[in-house]
């Protein structure tokens, strides 16, 4: 695996990988085919903010054990930095990218649009936990390759569960001035939709309120989970996955707050774009997501599997057992871009 670029670094995935999981799972003749012809192609480039760097690093070391002989590239930044980057390149036209993954769908409805992505029904499809399937696009250009819903962490050292935060408007009470962390929706995909979220349900006037409390502004969504960590900020905005993982293999004083009101729950998207250097290897790298290996290793880091099926980590919650919200896709198109501007004027950042 080359690793050829990363802008934010986030935790190391506390897993051990088994020996022979990625080959555990025979091939079909369809994927046999596929990884014949992106063994002639050589290589895969993922474009990635799904995850942190070191969890995507994990997830091509899993592709390549089972298809020797195909190189991944992970290409992993904060989300607005990929899709910018993307664009330059097809404007460039100059794609060096075989396919995206990020927290924001509707960047993949915009290449959509613009006749950027290429459609394809991965094979592994037909075993996809339904819910999750159904969030995708209906004509395939993109498939769902994750949720992570969007929570509040606390640091179990310096807060006590009963002082924690129980819903989000709990962010702007004085008690946590210079205490709350969150991402910049400038930056991050899933900031970006969650800013919406609030704004959606209380107004600018959350934001507003935020603002006297002096949170840290991050770029990625995983900024405000290292801070609370760290123990330089007592809570923050973060992604459900890190808090688990870090709080069970870590045993980082690190804990989840459901709140109330609604996580976020923005489903991550991959699409593979229409002029792919290795559009083959992308297709199989593609279908591999929604693979057994992936299932596991998703499951082992407290992620939500995408195969039906597989069981949740030792804790995890199931996604019906608590509050959760949404953004339609082109409802979170129409209203970044304010969104964007306000939260750069209300923060000065």
């Amino acid at each position: 695996m080359k690793h050829v670029f990363s802008y934010v670094a986030g935790f190391v995935p506390a897993l051990v990988l088994a020996a022979g999981i990625a080959g555990a799972a025979e091939m079909t003749d369809g994927e046999k085919q596929l990884y014949e012809a992106a063994k002639k192609e050589g290589s895969v480039t993922w474009y990635v903010s799904q995850t942190t760097t070191e969890f995507a690093d994990g997830m091509c070391n899993l592709f390549e054990k089972k298809y020797a002989g195909v190189e991944c590239n992970v290409v992993r930044a904060s989300g607005q930095v990929i899709f910018q980057r993307l664009v330059q390149e097809l404007q460039a036209k100059a794609v060096q990218g075989d396919l995206m993954s990020t927290n924001d769908d509707g960047q993949m409805l915009q290449l959509k649009e613009q006749g950027a992505l290429a459609q394809f029904a991965p094979e592994n499809l037909k075993d996809m936990v339904p819910v999750l399937r159904d969030m995708a696009d209906k004509e395939n250009y993109w498939i769902t390759s994750g949720v992570s819903p969007l929570v509040i962490a606390y640091n179990t050292k310096l807060v006590t569960e009963a002082e924690a935060p129980k819903n989000w408007t709990d962010l702007t009470d004085p008690k946590w001035k210079g205490q709350v962390a969150v991402g910049h929706p400038s930056f991050s995909g899933s900031v970006g939709l969650w800013t919406i979220m609030m704004n959606d349900l209380y107004g600018w006037d959350f934001f507003e309120k935020l603002e006297k409390n002096a949170p840290q502004i991050g770029r990625s969504v995983a900024d405000g989970h290292n801070l609370v960590v760290s123990g330089e900020r007592k809570v923050a905005l973060a992604p459900l996955p890190l808090i688990l993982s870090d709080a069970a293999a870590k045993k980082a004083p690190i804990a989840v707050v459901y709140p109330t009101d609604g996580a976020l729950l923005p489903p991550s998207a991959t699409g593979i774009l229409k002029d792919a250097p290795h559009p083959n290897a992308a297709r199989l790298f593609e279908n591999f997501l929604l693979g057994p290996e992936i299932a596991e290793y998703f499951s082992k880091d407290y992620r939500y599997p995408l195969r039906a099926g597989v069981p949740l980590a030792e804790g995890m919650r199931p996604l019906d057992s608590y509050k959760t919200r949404s953004i339609e896709t082109t409802e979170g198109i129409s209203k970044l871009p304010d969104i964007q501007e306000k939260f750069r004027d209300t923060f000065g950042i």
